[in-house]
């Protein structure tokens, strides 16, 4: 199924940002390398009444749409006045009973996913997608129950990979130790 056909699409928008502001104005930069916005962000915009048409719902896909990792994430809602920047598409689900906002975020994020998105893109020096090709990318969607198994499969993965890097970490400083001793003796 094409994303046109369970969702719509709006682009993020530009605005100059101000120290104190009432908005939060959310970046590439807000989001961790696990996907996960900042919980620390402070509002840089001032409140407008137009910018509430843009403002982020909870259950929003945002994708990067320029530079080389079109990264994509789910706006959690932790943030109640919201908008996305213009380096994001905001992807806005119109048929939640058959997609989940984090099954489609993953399928964003797979690297097969990722290459299309590539070979798609538009610009020399800083690759670009716009709405109209993320409209017509295809979108396998299993039944709820897959959506399901494939989220909780991802984030043991996520786990095991956090867990092999305290191992590796543990590892490194056990032989460390080892080679001091052995130096020392």
């Amino acid at each position: 199924m094409k994303l046109k056909d369970i969702a719509h699409i709006n682009s993020g928008i530009y605005s100059n940002t101000i120290d104190n502001g009432e908005v939060f104005y959310i970046q590439a930069r807000d989001f961790d390398a696990n996907r996960q916005i900042a919980k620390n962000l402070m509002p840089t915009l001032s409140y407008q009444r137009n910018l509430e048409k843009h403002f982020l719902e909870s259950g929003n896909v945002l994708i990067v749409a320029k530079g080389s990792n079109f990264l994509s994430a789910v706006y959690d809602g932790f943030y109640r006045s919201a908008v996305a920047s213009t380096v994001f598409l905001v992807i806005h689900l119109t048929r939640k009973s058959l997609v989940k906002p984090e099954y489609l975020s993953w399928y964003l994020n797979q690297n097969s996913t990722q290459t299309l998105l590539t070979t798609m893109s538009r610009g020399t020096s800083i690759p670009a997608i716009n709405k109209k090709m993320l409209m017509e990318l295809e979108i396998p969607i299993p039944s709820m129950q897959k959506q399901n198994t494939v989220l909780k499969l991802a984030e043991l993965l996520e786990q095991e990979k956090l867990i092999n890097q305290k191992i590796a970490i543990l590892k490194e400083q056990q032989i460390n130790q080892i080679i001091t001793n052995a130096i020392n003796n």
